[in-house]
């Protein structure tokens, strides 16, 4: 198990970012975050094909998507800036997060298991391929 968490550290993840990488938070404080964040919320209406899902932490984008937003947040409360918090970061990734095709769509109320993830398929270029 220990070898596991060692390569982990090797990994570069979709985000960019390894996995062994130390961040300025915890986990848990992501958690409460998130929690005291959603607690606020009252602009997350289905009627208007919006979702969220309670197992938030389920679905890998969400979880980057709300650290990359959390991240964003820190910052503009040390500096000042949550007006351009809300407007340049939460309402961009709100879009995507609660749409009817974001991470939570398949939910509604409750979180649906998915049997497999919806994974876009990627193919190599051809050989010589350039840009």
């Amino acid at each position: 198990m220990t070898d596991a968490i060692d390569n982990a550290a090797d990994v570069t993840e979709p985000n960019g970012q390894s996995g062994g990488e130390d961040f300025a938070f915890t986990p848990e404080e992501l958690v409460d975050w998130v929690e005291g964040l959603v607690a606020m919320l009252e602009s997350v209406d289905r009627s208007q094909n919006q979702y969220w899902c309670s197992q938030w932490w389920n679905h890998p984008e969400a979880v980057d998507r709300l650290r990359a937003l959390y991240e964003q947040w820190l910052e503009a409360q040390a500096n000042g800036g949550m007006s351009s918090w809300w407007i340049d970061h939460y309402d961009r990734h709100a879009t995507i997060l609660f749409s009817k095709r974001g991470p939570f769509g398949e939910c509604g109320t409750n979180h649906t298991e998915k049997t497999a993830r919806r994974i876009l398929a990627t193919e190599q270029p051809p050989h010589g391929w350039e840009w």
